[in-house]
């Protein structure tokens, strides 16, 4: 299980961050480096009290109706994180990797540094910041439409896409554009919901 998390979460990462490389290549390449470009970089705190106060809020307000939604899906086969259901403690390093790297890594390479950036660049940071968050809701309403009754990948997608805006908005406006801090919060999210499928709570 843990080669195979490896394998995918490596997988993930080359699909997802492929078009923010080559677009960088394309047009940046010249002017800064592309993990400083992504912002893939140290977050600057003005203010380190609201940062930490606000980040840990908006853990909170995903967390609770994240795991309330994952417990009135009935069938969890089809959500994301299936593939530790129930396996205990020899799940544990496969939901690092898949927590920290597959979808935390890869989710805000694209979404938000990459596609935030552009949007921001073209419509400003409030419409751009609410596109990514859209298109960020949609891809995981996508995911599971095929699955799920008409209502819940609704909820799905507004419950991500206000993921998608909080994590923009903790980047952008508290951390100076890195996305270090929405990488922690959506790795966090996606570690508790693992574990909590391993050990049978969900």
């Amino acid at each position: 299980m843990f080669i195979q998390s490896v394998i995918d979460a490596l997988v993930q990462l080359v699909i997802f961050a492929v078009i923010p490389f080559l677009y960088w290549a394309l047009k940046f390449k010249n002017q800064e480096n592309f993990f400083q470009w992504i912002e893939l970089k140290k977050p600057v705190f003005h203010n380190k009290s609201k940062s930490i106060i606000f980040s840990t809020l908006t853990f909170a307000i995903l967390l609770l109706p994240g795991m309330l939604l994952l417990f009135v899906i009935d069938d969890k086969t089809m959500i994301a994180n299936a593939q530790f259901a129930t396996k205990g403690w020899q799940s544990i390093g496969g939901i690092l990797i898949y927590s920290i790297i597959q979808t935390g890594l890869s989710e805000e390479l694209l979404f938000r540094g990459f596609f935030l950036k552009i949007f921001s660049n073209l419509w400003g940071l409030g419409i751009g910041s609410f596109v990514q968050a859209l298109l960020f809701g949609l891809l995981h309403g996508v995911i599971l439409f095929a699955s799920l009754n008409f209502f819940l990948v609704i909820a799905v997608i507004v419950f991500s896409t206000l993921a998608g805006w909080l994590m923009g908005y903790v980047n952008n406006t508290l951390g100076n554009g890195s996305i270090l801090p929405s990488w922690f919060i959506h790795s966090s999210m996606n570690i508790i919901s693992s574990l909590l499928l391993a050990f049978n709570f969900l």
